[in-house]
């Protein structure tokens, strides 16, 4: 059979599949050419590369969301960006393929990860061995996936008769037998494994009779509709996978209803949705509908990819009008649909959900979406039950029970996406403990290694100058709660830690913690950094951890503020840990101004002493953050007024407010301004200290 005729059996059968080209850089390119030119198509190519003038970059894989193509090509030959792969797999109808362009087969996974820039917090690239060789194990045992080998014979899927070698010079040719130089190995036959039975041939009549698809996700969107037609009031949730028509069933509620107004993070991801919708398709910017007349006539507003709305503005959408359908993603390379679920859609009162299971653009056994599937371990940890005998063991990245502890991760935890997959498997200072045993994970809890900055490093974070990349809880307390030292000690972060639902309330979590604790070998203090609830508070609190930092603005996610909490474990992380919460709980009668939570405040002295001096002159003579600032700005204030502090502090003018009364052109003019007078006053307090301080942190820049 010609490429050609096995393309047309896999589109009656409604599948799609993965073809794997690996080689060197020019020789894949040619493959890639070679097959665009045999078959028609529209060819979406993903890549960073020259190579392919009409190209779109992965990093730009959000513009893709709600299309559809024939015909894909992921060029993975200098760096792997998985998120992207699964969007693009996610646009292609039935009878595509998707050619993967990698190194060569033996180089791959030695050589450097371009993508490891974004997810490693390295300075050059590095080479990604688990992930790679994860791929590559995939690919190899799945006979679905068509695979071409620079100077090797090619392996094709099921699909060829298995006694007729596939001979050099017209592969890709209609009505001419596939041959060795576009698939692969130049003077020797390609040969077809057996895919099917091992010593039988897969004839091509075989093929053409094969049941021809038949989809059976129209009706259950007809039963959904029906059902939505019929909601006198309320909010709907429809979650599926990609491909499931999700968008599809929106557009035929708008078409049918008539009434309906239609939002998302970005028009262009409401393509499929306006064509069903037809001339009923009206599409507002959620920003624009809140600055809108209150009183819209929409009977129904459908949120398209609502998972990727902040939960506070999606919260005021929601009560503006009568009849609300969210459509999101719970499977895939975004990372938020799962806590959506978990967290968004439970706060709501009275919620209807369905679910779409049945595929659209494809069959439900279609071998591109289950080799990815398994990929980037989409598919949920199962609930199991354990009654034997728990432990805490570690794991190492080249180990099955590491792929179960983050399929535990990923069903706990709201903003898990393919990125978390590759720093899991291949980022260095990543540390592992699972909970059960290595055949029945119930826990898992993941840390990260941080800290260790040298002491100039440390103390230009401090003051704002400096942020590189990684180290999260240890910058964040330089930067913002102020203390250098966070940087320089070493530390561990509790990234995620997840228990099964159904093994909860057993001291799982805790224990794991406990372990973490134990084995912190050559560390000052463990932290962790969380969306903050009284009950993920009151579990941190449990394990001996201190609340030393709350942020002012709350996650686009999760819609919670993000709190920060350490505990120490040797003499200099107890002392830190002891100071930040002094600093903490002096300053929270302030911090209420700027973030909305109960706080619970204690009496400590509010006039201004040497703790408030690094922070007010690192905000006057450097780059430390207003908000960071704000507690100690007001005890300077009642000690030494100044105009426009005095307005935003005392008088509680809107910052809008004060930049348009001082005449400034902006926010950034109005935090230079209040800079300027924080050194003015600083200077009134103490002209000799505050000198010092300009002079010092001069220095620095």
């Amino acid at each position: 059979m010609s490429l050609v005729d096995i393309t047309a059996v896999m589109q009656r059968a409604g599948i799609r599949r993965l073809c794997v080209i690996a080689g060197e850089a020019d020789w894949a390119l040619q493959q890639a050419v070679e097959w665009r030119a045999a078959l028609p198509g529209d060819w979406l190519t993903l890549s960073d590369s020259d190579d392919f003038p009409q190209r779109v970059a992965p990093a730009a894989l959000r513009t893709l969301l709600g299309r559809e193509f024939q015909h894909a090509i992921f060029d993975a030959r200098s760096g792997f960006h998985a998120e992207a792969l699964a969007a693009l797999a996610g646009t292609l109808r039935a009878g595509s393929w998707l050619l993967l362009l990698t190194p060569p087969w033996q180089e791959w996974a030695t050589q450097p990860d371009c993508d490891s820039l974004r997810w490693a917090d390295v300075a050059e690239p590095i080479a990604t061995p688990h992930f790679i060789h994860h791929l590559q194990r995939l690919i190899e045992q799945d006979p679905q996936v068509m695979l071409q080998h620079q100077h090797q014979p090619a392996r094709a899927p099921a699909l060829l008769h298995q006694h007729q070698p596939v001979r050099a010079a017209a592969l890709l040719h209609q009505h001419q037998p596939v041959r060795a130089a576009a698939l692969l190995h130049q003077h020797r036959p390609a040969r077809a494994p057996a895919l099917l039975h091992q010593h039988q041939p897969v004839h091509a009549s075989a093929l053409l009779d094969l049941p021809d698809w038949q989809c059976q996700a129209p009706q259950q969107q007809a039963r959904i509709l029906q059902q939505l037609l019929a909601m006198p009031s309320g909010v709907a949730v429809i979650t599926a996978a990609r491909g499931r028509g999700k968008s599809a069933l929106a557009g035929m509620l708008a078409q049918q209803n008539q009434h309906c107004l239609v939002t998302a993070p970005a028009k262009v991801s409401t393509d499929v949705l306006a064509a069903f919708a037809g001339e009923h398709f009206h599409f507002m910017a959620p920003d624009a509908i809140l600055a809108s007349n209150p009183q819209l006539s929409a009977q129904w507003l459908i949120v398209d990819e609502a998972a990727a709305i902040p939960s506070p503005l999606l919260q005021q959408l929601i009560q503006r009008f009568p009849r609300v359908l969210m459509i999101t993603t719970v499977q895939g390379y975004e990372g938020t649909g799962r806590g959506f679920m978990l967290r968004f859609c439970a706060t709501l009162p009275q919620v209807q959900h369905f679910q779409l299971d049945e595929p659209l653009r494809w069959s439900a056994h279609d071998p591109l979406e289950q080799w990815l599937s398994q990929a980037l371990l989409f598919e949920d940890a199962a609930e199991s039950e354990f009654n034997g005998e728990m432990s805490v063991f570690p794991a190492k990245p080249e180990q099955g029970a590491l792929e179960a502890g983050y399929r535990l991760l990923a069903s706990a935890h709201y903003r898990t996406s393919p990125i978390d997959l590759r720093r899991m498997l291949d980022a260095p200072g990543m540390r592992f403990w699972l909970a059960g045993t290595p055949e029945n994970i119930v826990g898992a809890l993941w840390l990260v290694e941080e800290g260790g900055l040298d002491k100039p490093l440390a103390d230009a974070v401090w003051a704002g100058l400096r942020r590189p990349r990684g180290n999260l809880v240890a910058q964040s307390l330089a930067a913002h709660a102020g203390f250098a030292e966070a940087a320089t000690l070493r530390s561990q972060r509790i990234s995620r830690i997840a228990v099964l639902a159904a093994q909860r309330q057993r001291g799982i979590g805790s224990a794991l913690v406990a372990m973490a604790h134990q084995q912190a070998e050559g560390c000052d203090f463990l932290s962790v950094s969380f969306g903050y609830t009284e009950m993920l508070w009151l579990f941190w609190q449990r394990c001996g951890f201190t609340l030393v930092r709350i942020g002012s603005q709350r996650e686009a996610s999760s819609g919670c503020y993000a709190a920060m909490a350490i505990r120490g474990l040797t003499p200099a992380g107890e002392r830190l840990q002891q100071q930040a919460a002094q600093r903490f709980a002096r300053d929270a009668v302030w911090l209420r101004d700027i973030i909305d939570l109960p706080f619970e405040t204690t009496e400590h002295p509010q006039t201004l002493n040497d703790d408030d001096w690094p922070l007010l002159a690192g905000f006057a003579w450097a780059q430390r953050p207003y908000e960071a600032s704000y507690a100690a700005l007001q005890r300077l204030v009642r000690a030494s007024p100044q105009p426009i502090l005095e307005a935003i502090l005392v008088q509680k003018q809107p910052l809008s407010a004060a930049t348009q009364q001082a005449g400034l052109s902006g926010r950034k003019a109005l935090i230079q301004r209040l800079r300027q007078e924080t050194a003015e006053a600083l200077i009134q307090c103490d002209t000799r200290q505050a000198e010092q301080w300009r002079l010092q942190l001069a220095s620095l820049q």
